[in-house]
């Protein structure tokens, strides 16, 4: 399981909606609820989840962004 891993940041790569499920994961959606939102990304798009070190609340911070896709061609 990711989340027993003892590392300050980590890097998971998703394609589609998995995403969507991700994040419900991370927020503690139930299995049953999460078909039923949708949070959608575009491609190469960075999606930033942070957990408090103290009290180890669960935030998201950014859905799908591409600030750092910016004056790549293509963008």
């Amino acid at each position: 399981d990711l989340l027993t891993l003892d590392v300050d940041h980590l890097v998971v790569v998703t394609h589609g909606f998995t995403a969507g499920l991700l994040v419900a994961a991370w927020i503690g959606m139930p299995v049953a609820s999460a078909g039923h939102v949708a949070f959608p990304v575009p491609s190469g798009s960075i999606t930033t989840l942070r957990e408090d070190g103290f009290f180890h609340n669960r935030a998201v911070v950014t859905v799908g962004d591409v600030a750092h896709l910016v004056g790549v061609s293509g963008s």
